[in-house]
């Protein structure tokens, strides 16, 4: 038995008008692509700015990388550290960054073996590259990525270029982002717009706290008559000679008077718009803003916990594959970030002894504890060096 079930135009028309406030009812998401020019002007504001060079910064601080070998980090700090830097601010910024092996031969074909002494790296924004060509075999590990990077007329193969590409956009997406990933600056581009709105808006707030006004006998019926024009423009000559530096004058029968108006909620919408931005960035709004942390029991751990895991995060989701690869092309072993960055010496001290505590139970039962050590950034001394450093009392003369 079929079942048929009729609605009353009558009720979903209420139901309609009813639900007028619910958010599903009357907001929709939309998102649009922001064009390179805007990003462009975006970096150049402070809060821009700063957000970039605050995740790149602490990102790729040399402090924070665990090198097999000296020579890897003598040479990535003399001739990569800042090329990777810049080429990851540009990946925040324009959704990627790419750093060209530039070894002397045609850029054009596939990278051969590099001599690392005489290479040299070029680094490219997101806005100044394009894809000539593709990856279109669906079954390929480089489906819809790259073959060929154009560089204002300059093709180089994929081979030859490290790819820093930020937020991964869906597979329908990837052409529109030119197969790049989608920039820092679009995903607060909401939370950036409100924050201007709002900082725009609080000055003619604060303006409009206390108000001047004249009181004129008759004003009303100029109005009226439509004669207002002598007046208004009367009290537009005195306003523009009042000033901090001297007195207003006005006639002996108008009066003025003055309107003060309490503002609520101002710092509040002040705020709000700034931990939002702080919310969508990852950076706690202390350290955005550049202020101590609140609170009588507050010693900033929470906001610094947060901060750390984005930082990690950032450098296992965008930079330690990328270093990697590029390493490789070099014929270097590969990096690690360590696992406890940005700490104060105390908390340095502390950390160091529990990992030497653990190192030392590990090497009871069997374990590499030198290697254990290394990995978390413990530096490790032998008898030797040590006492080099710190000779013992009886051979230290008298002054």
């Amino acid at each position: 038995m079929n079942v048929q079930q009729f609605k009353d135009g009558i009720t979903s028309l209420f139901n309609s008008l009813a639900n007028k406030r619910s958010a599903t009812g009357s907001n929709t998401i939309t998102s649009v692509r922001v064009p390179f020019n805007e990003l462009n002007e975006i970096y150049k504001t402070g809060i821009g700015n700063k957000i970039v060079r605050i995740k790149a910064g602490y990102a790729l601080k040399s402090n924070a990388i665990t090198f097999t070998s000296d020579e890897d980090k003598t040479f990535y700090l003399a001739k990569l550290e800042a090329d990777m830097k810049e080429a990851f601010t540009w990946c925040l910024t324009f959704g990627r960054g790419i750093v060209v092996i530039n070894d002397g031969t045609d850029l054009s074909q596939p990278l051969e073996e590099v001599d690392k002494q005489n290479v040299k790296f070029d680094v490219f924004s997101g806005d100044m590259v394009s894809v000539t060509q593709y990856e279109m075999d669906l079954l390929s590990k480089r489906y819809l990525q790259p073959t060929y990077y154009n560089v204002r007329g300059y093709n180089f193969h994929y081979s030859r270029v490290v790819d820093l590409t930020y937020v991964r956009t869906t597979q329908d997406d990837a052409p529109s982002y030119n197969y790049a990933g989608i920039s820092e600056y679009e995903l607060i581009y909401n939370q950036l717009i409100n924050d201007g709105v709002v900082e725009r808006a609080s000055a003619s707030i604060l303006e409009k706290n206390s108000s001047l006004f004249y009181k004129i006998k008759g004003f009303k019926n100029l109005l009226e008559r439509k004669q207002e024009d002598s007046i208004v423009k009367y009290f537009g000559m005195v306003e523009d000679r009042r000033s901090i530096y001297g007195a207003g004058l006005i006639d002996a029968e108008d009066e003025v008077m003055n309107v003060t108006q309490s503002l609520t909620n101002l710092k509040d919408a002040d705020d709000i718009s700034l931990r939002r931005v702080a919310m969508v960035s990852g950076i706690p709004l202390p350290m955005l803003i550049g202020e101590n942390v609140k609170g009588l029991n507050s010693a900033g751990t929470q906001e610094k916990t947060s901060f750390n895991e984005m930082i990690e995060l950032l450098q296992q989701d965008y930079l330690v594959s990328k270093m990697n690869q590029l390493f490789g092309k070099l014929g270097m072993s590969p990096i690690k970030f360590k696992d406890n960055q940005n700490v104060t010496p105390l908390e340095k001290v502390d950390y160091e002894t529990k990992a030497i505590d653990n190192a030392v139970k590990l090497s009871d039962m069997g374990y590499d504890a030198e290697s254990y050590l290394k990995e978390r950034g413990v530096e490790v001394k032998s008898k030797d060096e040590f006492e080099s450093e710190f000779p013992p009392f009886d051979d230290v003369k008298d002054f």
